[in-house]
C-alpha cells in the first residue's frame, strides 16, 4: 500500500511538472507586453521588454513598444520611425479613428516637439489621404478630421517663424570642456553662460518645462530676446502669465545652442504681501536665467563634480545601466527606493528637499518617521505672485533613508510629508512626491545620462 502511494505521488508530481512546462510554453509574451504598455508604467515596460525581447514575435507589439517608450526614454526619433511604420502598415487593420488616435496624433505632436515642421505637414497630408479613402466614415466626421488636419498644416507652416528649430553644435574654443559651478548657500546648480553673447548667472533646472525661463523682464530686454507674439500664455498650471520668445544663441562649454525658446515672466507682485516681496527679492538675486529640460535633455551625458565644483559633458556611452529616469510632457521623473519600495518622484533640481505625498506615507508609515506637529508651508513655484506661492501643511521628516541606483544615503531634515492630499502640490500628486537639489549635498559626484536615461551618484 505504501509503495503504491509513493508511485501515485510521483505520478502526480510528474503531471504537475509537465502541466507547468506546457503552461510556460504557452505564455504569450507579445500579449503580456501589449497589456503592460497600456499601463504606461515605463520602467516595468522597459524591464519586461529587455528580459523577453527574443520571445516577442509580434511585429505590431515591437513597433508599439518603440513608439510608446521612445518619447519617455528620450529616443524621440526612434518613436517617430515606429509611429510612421504603424501608420503605413496598419498591421491590425484598425479603423481610421483608432489609427489617428493611437498613432497619428502622437506622431504629429512629436514632430512639433522636435521641430520637424515639414515632416509634420507631410504626416497631416498622409492622414488626410487616408481619411478621404475611407468609405465608412460619416461625412460630418470626415469633414471634421480634414478641417482639423488642414489647420494643423497651417500651424506647422507658421511654426518656423515663431519657433525656429533649436540646434546644438560643438565648438573647439573651450579646450577643457569644463564649466565652473558657482557655490551658493543652497544646493542650486549655478554657472555662468553666454546668452546672446552676454554672461548670465544660469540655473540648471530640470523642473523647468521651457528651454529657458526669465523671471525678471529687464534681463530679457538686456540680452535682446526676440518675442514671437504679443499674446501672453499661462504656465505653471495656469499660475504665471508669460510671454514667449527666442534667444538667438547660448554658449555653454563646448556647446553652441541656437534658437533657444524661452518664457519671460510678466507677473507683478503685491507690495503689501511680505511673502511676495521676500520671494521677489530672493528670485531677483538668486539667478539671471533658467536652463530648462527641453535643452538639458539634448546635452547627452552631464557630469557634476561637487568637490571640484565643475560641470562637464562626457563622451563615454554606457549601455548596461537600467533606466531610472523618464520624461513625460517635459517633466522629468526619477525612480528611487524608500522603505525598500519604488518611489517615483518628479526630479526638480530647481527645488530643494524631498517631498513625500500623503498616499505614499500612509502605505509606508511604519518606516517613515515624522514630527507630531505639522507646520504651514508657503514656498515659491516659478514665480512670486499669489497664485505661484505654495500653500499647505506638512510634517518634517527628521531622518529618512533613500536609495538611488544602489547608493543609499540618510537625509537629515531634508524631507517633508504632506498632511492632507488636498494640501500637496499638484506637481507632487502626479506620482509619489518630488526630489530636489538637497540630495547633491550628500554626494560628491552626480551624472545625468540622457542617452540611457540614468541618474547616478557617487562619492
Amino acid at each position: 500500500m505504501n509503495r503504491k502511494m509513493k508511485h501515485l505521488k510521483l505520478l502526480f508530481l510528474l503531471l504537475v511538472l509537465s502541466s507547468n512546462s506546457i503552461f510556460a510554453q504557452q505564455v504569450n509574451y507579445s500579449q503580456a507586453l501589449s497589456d503592460l504598455i497600456s499601463t504606461k508604467k515605463w520602467f516595468e515596460i522597459e524591464n519586461y521588454y529587455q528580459q523577453h525581447k527574443d520571445s516577442i514575435d509580434s511585429k505590431f507589439v515591437r513597433l508599439w513598444y518603440l513608439a510608446e517608450t521612445g518619447n519617455a526614454f528620450n529616443r524621440r526619433y526612434e518613436a517617430i520611425d515606429a509611429y510612421e511604420k504603424l501608420i503605413d502598415t496598419n498591421p491590425l487593420n484598425m479603423d481610421t479613428p483608432t489609427l489617428i488616435s493611437l498613432f497619428g496624433q502622437p506622431l504629429g505632436q512629436l514632430y512639433a516637439d522636435v521641430q520637424e515642421y515639414a515632416k509634420g505637414e507631410e504626416v497631416c497630408r498622409k492622414l488626410i489621404a487616408i481619411i478621404e479613402k475611407d468609405t465608412i466614415l460619416n461625412s460630418d466626421v470626415r469633414l471634421s478630421y480634414i478641417q482639423g488636419f488642414t489647420q494643423a498644416i497651417e500651424s506647422f507652416k507658421q511654426f518656423p517663424k515663431t519657433y525656429p528649430k533649436l540646434t546644438i553644435t560643438k565648438s573647439e574654443v573651450d579646450t577643457t570642456g569644463e564649466i565652473k559651478l558657482i557655490p551658493m548657500s543652497r544646493n542650486d546648480i549655478l554657472f555662468n553662460a553666454k546668452w546672446n553673447g552676454i554672461k548670465l548667472l544660469t540655473l540648471f533646472d530640470t523642473g523647468c518645462g521651457g528651454g529657458g525661463y526669465i523671471y525678471n523682464r529687464a534681463i530679457a530686454e538686456k540680452i535682446g530676446v526676440k518675442f514671437n507674439t504679443t499674446d501672453t500664455i499661462m504656465m505653471n498650471n495656469g499660475n504665471i502669465r508669460c510671454m514667449t520668445g527666442v534667444v538667438d544663441s547660448l554658449e555653454l562649454g563646448k556647446f553652441i545652442i541656437r534658437n533657444v525658446p524661452v518664457y519671460v515672466n510678466i507677473e507683478t507682485i503685491d507690495p503689501a504681501d511680505s511673502d511676495q516681496v521676500k520671494c521677489d527679492s530672493v528670485l531677483n538675486s538668486a539667478f539671471d536665467i533658467v536652463l530648462g529640460i527641453p535643452v538639458i535633455r539634448q546635452l547627452g551625458i552631464i557630469d557634476f563634480d561637487f568637490a571640484k565644483n565643475t560641470m562637464s559633458f562626457s563622451q563615454k556611452i554606457k549601455t548596461n545601466d537600467i533606466p531610472n529616469l523618464y520624461i513625460d510632457k517635459q517633466v522629468l521623473y526619477m525612480n528611487m527606493k524608500i522603505c525598500n519600495s519604488n518611489f517615483l518622484a518628479q526630479f526638480d533640481t530647481g527645488g530643494d528637499a524631498l517631498s513625500i505625498n500623503a498616499d505614499f506615507y500612509e502605505k509606508h508609515k511604519q518606516c517613515i518617521f515624522i514630527e507630531t506637529q505639522a507646520t504651514q508651508s508657503r514656498g515659491a513655484w516659478g514665480g512670486c505672485n499669489e497664485a505661484s506661492l505654495r500653500h499647505g501643511y506638512a510634517y518634517n521628516c527628521p531622518q529618512i533613508d533613500i536609495n538611488i541606483n544602489d547608493q543609499e544615503i540618510t537625509m537629515i531634515n531634508d524631507c517633508s510629508v504632506g498632511k492632507y492630499k488636498e494640501n500637496v502640490d499638484i506637481q507632487d500628486t502626479i506620482k509619489y512626491g518630488l526630489i530636489g537639489n538637497a540630495i547633491f549635498k550628500y554626494y560628491k559626484k552626480a551624472t545625468f545620462d540622457f542617452v540611457n536615461m540614468v541618474f547616478s551618484v557617487g562619492n
